[in-house]
């Protein structure tokens, strides 16, 4: 994504400290959407700030925010230092030799840990909101959405650590680990992911647990597959997806599908296709579908997805 530098503002520095920097970046979306009643005209608008800065001895720190989330704070009248109360709507990190503390709207460890199945983009997200599709969001959002992770990476290996705490102060905090590994092997990238969470609300237990692997090869084929179980007291969800893409020159083509099983209950799977094509200059078409067997539902989008 292009970053606009604010000159004048941006960019501090004078004797004995090192630079800050502010920068914007942006991205937006436009053309018709089908949410399986009506066609409508569909289009977004995102805006991104992003500001970092060094001190003299080396530590880094910095914080995002939406714009959007900016005016959800200003209209909610919510407090901006602490987002006490409700979810959180940015970020902050302080990083170093150390590794890197972050907290706000941030994924926990086994988000942080885990790939996800959907890969491209479409503008209504239609390849990846069907009802067999996961985010790997685990428990994050159990409470407010503010979560603390601290991770650190040596050599081809990463870790993870977060917490995410219930502002009530009733029940327990949902505490999350992840590790990652990546490695090339003469031309094919391979990476994993093993994410866990936990916490107990009420007296009940509950955690989930979750792997996934990822290939990408060198003629432009990738794939991805993922799995998860999520158990709270006597109940368990199985999670398991898989997704598939093929990129060539600007074109870019991608499938994947997931199931839900709820054991006793009826499962829940669809799948969801992208077809995206890079016109160049922060310009790229953008056709997704998604269909999900409960209620079956079908959707799509067709447009154009632009980043500034």
């Amino acid at each position: 994504m292009k970053k606009l530098l604010l000159a004048s503002t941006a960019i501090v520095g004078f004797a004995g400290a090192a630079a800050a920097e502010v920068s914007i970046s942006g991205s937006a979306e436009i053309g018709i959407a089908d949410d399986n009643v009506e066609t409508l005209f569909f289009q977004s608008v995102d805006v991104r700030f992003a500001m970092t800065g060094e001190t003299d001895s080396g530590l880094s720190f910095g914080a995002t925010i939406d714009l959007e989330d900016a005016l959800d704070s200003a209209v909610g009248g919510d407090d901006t230092q602490s987002d006490f109360g409700s979810f959180a709507d940015y970020t902050v990190f302080v990083s170093g030799a150390f590794g890197k503390l972050t907290m706000g709207d941030t994924d926990g460890g086994f988000d942080w840990a885990m790939t996800e199945v959907g890969m491209g983009d479409a503008i209504a997200d239609d390849h990846t909101t069907h009802s067999g599709y996961s985010g790997n969001s685990g428990l994050d959002g159990t409470y407010n959405g503010q979560v603390a992770r601290y991770e650190y990476s040596f050599g081809s290996f990463g870790f993870a650590a977060s917490v995410e705490l219930d502002e009530t102060g009733v029940d327990d905090p949902v505490l999350g680990l992840g590790v990652k590994y990546a490695t090339d092997l003469g031309g094919t990238k391979l990476s994993f992911g093993l994410g866990y969470q936990e916490t107990d609300i009420a007296g009940t237990s509950i955690d989930v647990i979750g792997v996934s692997a990822k290939a990408e090869l060198a003629g432009g084929f990738s794939g991805v597959v993922n799995y998860s179980e999520l158990s709270a007291g006597a109940s368990t969800v199985d999670h398991t997806a898989i997704g598939l893409g093929y990129e060539t020159g600007a074109l870019l083509v991608t499938a994947n599908y997931g199931m839900f099983d709820f054991g006793p209950g009826p499962d829940a799977e669809g799948y969801g296709l992208a077809v995206n094509y890079d016109l160049g200059g922060g310009a790229v078409v953008q056709v997704g579908y998604g269909s999900s067997d409960l209620a079956n539902v079908d959707t799509f989008s067709v447009g154009l997805g632009l980043s500034f």
